[in-house]
């Protein structure tokens, strides 16, 4: 049985989908479930394929690492789920948790509107957004920001926002990726 064809996408999708089920539940991505995950991937990689397969999986990590810091560091993301993504980079390389990251992205905010929709938050949730991108505007036509600062008046910060486990949506990205062919031609 070869590593990459038959073990690694059961070990992935098996690591995703508890990933996923604990972060429904506890709304966090755990330790000491995506430490071992990269080691697996790791040591598999290095196993089957020596100092190259190493390699494959350490750019998986860095590349997983270095497209989510940005928004691990403003805050966009919590630090389970860059974990989550660089083990998954262990297993898929560099190239794969790339297409695995733009098929999250393609999915989530489908995710979200679900979250949104499903807690009753459709309006403070769409003045929040609005507030947000007109203030992002407004550093290329500043007389947005006084629009932004009425949508500020129309917010009740009282209710909370809705939020959306991003470790769900990695996780059926990374199953799309493993068991279709979604996106494989830009790769």
């Amino acid at each position: 049985m070869n590593w990459s064809d038959k073990i690694l996408p059961l070990a992935l999708s098996f690591l995703v989908v508890l990933v996923a089920i604990f972060d429904i539940r506890e709304r966090r991505i755990p330790n000491f479930l995506v430490f071992p995950a990269i080691c697996i991937g790791l040591l598999g990689h290095s196993f089957v394929n020596g100092l190259e397969g190493c390699l494959f999986a350490l750019k998986g990590v860095g590349v997983g690492f270095g497209l989510l810091l940005v928004p691990y560091l403003v805050k966009g993301m919590k630090a389970g789920d860059v974990k989550f993504v660089m083990a998954i980079g262990t297993f898929l390389g560099s190239v794969g948790i790339v297409r695995v990251l733009l098929i999250t992205l393609l999915f989530y905010p489908l995710l979200a509107s679900v979250v949104v929709i499903r807690e009753r938050k459709l309006q403070v949730t769409s003045i929040r957004f609005l507030r947000i991108l007109v203030n992002f505007l407004g550093l290329l036509v500043p007389t947005l920001k006084l629009y932004a600062t009425r949508l500020e008046s129309c917010d009740d910060e009282r209710i909370a926002s809705a939020t959306t486990p991003f470790g769900v949506a990695i996780a059926v990205g990374t199953l799309i990726s493993i068991y279709t062919g979604f996106l494989k031609s830009l790769f």
